[in-house]
């Protein structure tokens, strides 16, 4: 998954787990595509006080999705309902209950159920 991608989607799971300020210069970084340089200045901090404070967020986000893996968990569970749906406009209602049985017993493993 292309990084910028990666990072917003974390941002959008993990985000409230940040300081404001980090979540403010991660959206400004990833989703407003602002430079550093554009981010220091704007908010009367160095260059490279705003990159280590992207950089230090970007780690905490990549922790958190490292413990809790919320974040890829709903991708796969995405990328399985759009194989589901897909079947089903084919016509292969026992492809897609298949598709839907194995996402089940993933989340169930997961869950330790």
């Amino acid at each position: 998954m292309e990084k910028r991608v990666h990072a917003g989607l974390l941002l959008s799971f993990y985000g409230k787990m940040l300081t404001e300020r980090q979540r403010e210069w991660l959206r400004l970084y990833y989703e407003d595509d602002l430079s550093l340089s554009e981010i220091a200045e704007t908010s009367g901090v160095t260059r490279q006080a705003a990159h280590d404070a992207i950089r230090r967020g970007e780690r905490q986000l990549e922790a958190l999705e490292a413990r809790l893996g919320l974040a890829s968990r709903w991708a796969r569970i995405c990328a399985g309902l759009e194989t589901c749906r897909t079947a089903l406009r084919a016509g292969d209602t026992a492809g897609a209950e298949r598709i839907v049985e194995e996402l089940l017993r993933q989340e169930e493993e997961q869950d330790g159920v």
